[in-house]
């Protein structure tokens, strides 16, 4: 089903009602921005978070710039998509697209501002991307339609693009994942806490519930605590010492390296198994996105020195 998105405020109060693209992963364990516990707490409406508006800013700026730069690249004819989209056999499935072809494909636009292991590429194909925008095309399929979707990011100074085909198997495990979801919320079903990812959660919802003293059992959480305090002490020491043996090796390499004259911005220290590498990273003032964009730089960094260790194999 199409609808047709009256503002921002409609458009969050529809988002509210449904699992969208980039929430679905978080259904499977597999979203590295939210887990199932958070999403359940939000969509419940026991844990209202701010919308980060930095990425929907990110969007108008980015998206349509590389958009166009992939219709030429390509050839190929797409448009911005202005509605939203539900699946009509799974209530509570709904999906923003960024554009899709004139053909009924749906084109997910990524803009990747950072190397990163979830990415690889071969020319212009992506080889590898981040699992959840897999999910995120195939949970479009189901709303939007076509029998495949192109993954396109901006990757490494230039657009690359993935052709994602039509899984109905992934499809059907996505609708039926939506329908437990939502009928969980109905049955007051809470997904467990990852307690490795959602301790910021857990705290926004204490602040949104105030506080009260209480007790807890000493027989289940008395060891919690000691490994909590114990867990920060070790924290505040390994800072300490990371940056004291960080002083000492640099200290080792500036003696070592003391007398070379042809000294340039990169080099190697072997001691035994391990490989000390030394290199100034020059600063790049980022490049020029869109004509709309003069004055702005995106991708920059600034100049800085950097030291990795190796250890080789014995």
């Amino acid at each position: 089903m199409k609808l047709t998105i009256e503002n921002t405020e409609h458009w969050h109060v529809i988002r509210s009602k449904n699992i969208g693209g980039s929430e679905v992963s978080a259904l499977f364990g597999r979203s590295p921005y939210t887990t199932k516990w958070q999403l359940w707490m939000e969509k419940s409406g026991k844990l209202q978070r701010p919308f980060d508006e930095k990425y929907t800013r990110a969007g108008k700026f980015f998206e349509a710039g590389i958009a166009a730069w992939a219709a030429e690249k390509w050839g190929m004819t797409i448009h911005k998509v202005e509605e939203y989209y539900t699946d009509d056999s799974t209530p509570g499935m709904g999906a923003t697209l960024d554009y899709a072809t004139d053909e009924g494909v749906p084109v997910e636009i990524k803009y990747n501002h950072y190397k990163s292991a979830d990415w690889g590429y071969e020319e212009d194909v992506l080889t590898l991307v981040p699992e959840s925008y897999i999910w995120q095309c195939q949970h479009q399929m189901a709303c939007y339609g076509g029998d495949y979707a192109w993954l396109v990011a901006f990757i490494a100074g230039e657009p690359r693009r993935m052709k994602v085909k039509r899984s109905e198997r992934i499809i059907e495990s996505v609708r039926s994942s939506v329908s437990d979801f939502w009928a969980s919320i109905a049955e007051e079903r809470v997904p467990p806490v990852d307690y490795k990812t959602d301790g910021d959660a857990l705290a926004d919802l204490m602040m949104i519930s105030k506080f009260a003293s209480a007790e807890l059992d000493a027989e289940d959480y008395e060891e919690v605590i000691c490994l909590y305090r114990d867990a920060k002490a070790t924290e505040k020491l390994a800072k300490e010492k990371i940056e004291e043996y960080r002083a000492m090796l640099l200290d080792a390499a500036e003696k070592a390296m003391h007398g070379i004259n042809d000294r340039g911005p990169k080099a190697k220290l072997k001691c035994g198994r391990f490989v000390i590498s030394l290199s100034e990273v020059a600063e790049n003032p980022g490049r020029l996105v869109t004509a709309e964009m003069v004055g702005t730089h995106v991708g920059g960094r600034k100049g800085h020195f950097k030291m990795t260790l190796k250890e080789e194999p014995q």
